[in-house]
C-alpha cells in the first residue's frame, strides 16, 4: 500500500546509524515487530486524514524529513514516522503532529494507537500562507518542538484525563519565536488541552484505540509564571484566553492577561 511504502522511507536507517553486534547474546525475551503491511497503520491514516477534512483543507504535502530525527538523537515516534499536517480553514491555519499515534512498529500485539494522541496549533488569519513560510514560522517551530517533547515523555493523555490541561516550558531554536513569548531561559509556555469549540475531542474510527487531538497553545512568559509559582490555576488560564475571545489559538503578538 502507498502509505506503508511512504512510512517506510522513514524508517530507513543511514549508513551511520549501522553497527556490529554485541558479541554478548542478548537473552531477554523480545517481541516480534508489528507487520509492515498491517491494515492498522492506513486505517490509522485513513482516520487522522478524515478527522481534518471536517475541518478544513488538507494540503497533500506535509513537513517531513530527509534523515528522520530519530537518527540524530531525537525521541522516536511509535511508528518511526514524524511529520506535519497543514490544514487551512476559511479564518486560520493549523499545523497537526501526523505520526505521534501511528501503531507502534516494534511490538505486534500492541492494541494501542502510539501514544494514543496527536497535537496541533492554530494560528488566526495565516491560511494563505506558503508552504515555505508555513516551515519557517513560529507556529511550525513551536508545535515541532512540542512535539519531541510529547514523544519523549511517551504521551501525555493519562494526565489530560487526571487534570484536563497540562502546562509546560518547551525549548525552541534561536530566533524561533518572537523574543515576547520567550522567558529568560529561552523556553515558551504552554497550555496542551484547551478545547475549540464545535470541534471534537477524539478522532473517531482509529482502529486499535482512541485517539485525542490536543491543541497547543502559547502563553507569555507573565502567564507561565503565575501557573507555576501556583497563583493562577491552569483552568483559570485557559477560561481567561476563552473569555478573551483568543480561546486555543497562538497569537505571538497578543497583549499578556496577567
Amino acid at each position: 500500500m502507498m502509505f506503508n511504502w511512504i512510512k517506510s522511507l522513514f524508517n530507513t536507517p543511514t549508513p551511520a546509524n549501522t553497527h556490529k553486534p554485541d558479541p554478548t547474546p542478548d537473552l531477554q525475551p523480545t517481541t516480534p515487530p508489528r507487520d509492515p503491511e498491517d491494515s492498522a497503520y492506513q486505517k490509522t491514516h485513513d482516520a487522522i486524514q478524515a478527522y481534518w477534512e471536517k475541518i478544513g483543507t488538507v494540503d497533500s504535502d506535509v513537513i517531513s524529513y530527509l534523515i528522520n530525527p530519530a537518527f540524530m538523537g531525537s525521541p522516536p515516534w511509535p511508528g518511526g514516522r514524524q511529520a506535519f499536517k497543514i490544514i487551512r480553514t476559511s479564518n486560520n491555519l493549523i499545523i497537526a503532529s501526523d505520526g505521534l499515534s501511528d501503531p507502534f512498529d516494534e511490538d505486534a500485539d500492541s492494541q494501542c494507537n502510539g501514544f494514543e494522541m496527536e497535537i496541533y496549533i492554530e494560528v488566526e488569519a495565516q491560511q494563505d500562507m506558503t508552504f515555505d513560510d508555513i516551515k519557517n514560522s513560529a507556529a511550525f517551530s513551536l508545535i515541532e518542538q512540542c512535539a519531541r517533547q510529547i514523544a519523549e515523555w511517551g504521551g501525555i493523555t493519562t494526565l489530560l484525563d487526571q487534570i484536563k490541561i497540562v502546562s509546560s516550558e518547551i525549548p525552541v531554536p534561536d530566533g524561533a519565536i518572537p523574543e515576547t513569548f520567550l522567558n529568560q531561559d529561552e523556553y515558551v509556555g504552554v497550555l496542551f488541552g484547551m478545547e475549540a469549540e464545535n470541534r471534537p475531542t477524539f478522532v473517531p474510527d482509529t482502529p486499535l484505540s482512541p485517539v485525542r487531538m490536543v491543541a497547543v497553545t502559547a502563553l507569555s512568559p507573565a502567564e507561565v509564571q503565575d501557573i507555576a509559582m501556583g497563583k493562577l490555576p491552569r483552568e483559570q488560564m485557559a477560561q481567561m484566553l476563552m473569555d478573551a475571545g483568543h480561546g486555543p489559538i497562538s497569537d505571538f503578538h497578543r497583549d499578556s492577561l496577567v
